[in-house]
């Protein structure tokens, strides 16, 4: 699970990175601000974006190859 102080482009493999949910803006900010920028009122929906990308990397992965778990 990923921590509050880990940096999101060392989260987030590099086949992800090709998606269009991935911001390289935002790849430097760590997961809690990434956090913390997505439960903004108005929420930040690249940050939104980012955080369903660290989130759930796995999940993600396994739907680009076409398999399903």
């Amino acid at each position: 699970m990923a921590q509050d102080s880990d940096i999101a482009d060392d989260l987030i493999p590099g086949s992800l990175k090709r998606s269009r949910s991935y911001h390289g803006d935002y790849g430097q900010k760590t997961y809690r601000e990434i956090k913390d920028l997505a439960a903004a009122n108005p929420p930040d929906k690249k940050a939104r974006q980012m955080k369903k990308l660290i989130e759930q990397t796995e999940r993600l992965q396994h739907k680009g190859k076409g398999q399903r778990s």
